[in-house]
């Protein structure tokens, strides 16, 4: 559910500011019809784009900072004994 939110959310940011950027560049009218038609598309290719990179990154970080194996088993852990 969260998934499909967050989703959603991206696609329709995306979109807002595909309508943004053609309401400043004055490719709004019927005329560009094409133009616009094609923005939309791109910005569609580049929302769904967004989620998996995303996901990748995370896992990239998550391995990134994860502790060796090595370093594992050079953590002590205090028995109490004074050793």
């Amino acid at each position: 559910m969260k998934k499909a939110v967050s989703t959603s959310a991206i696609v329709g940011l995306v979109l807002a500011g595909a309508a943004l950027f053609g309401a400043l560049a004055g490719i709004g009218r019927a005329e560009n019809l094409g133009v616009t038609l094609f923005l939309g598309f791109i910005a569609v290719i580049i929302a769904f784009q967004v989620a998996p990179a995303l996901m990748l990154f995370g896992v990239l970080l998550k391995e990134v900072f994860r502790p060796s194996a090595k370093e594992k088993a050079e953590v002590r852990v205090p028995t109490g004994d004074g050793k």
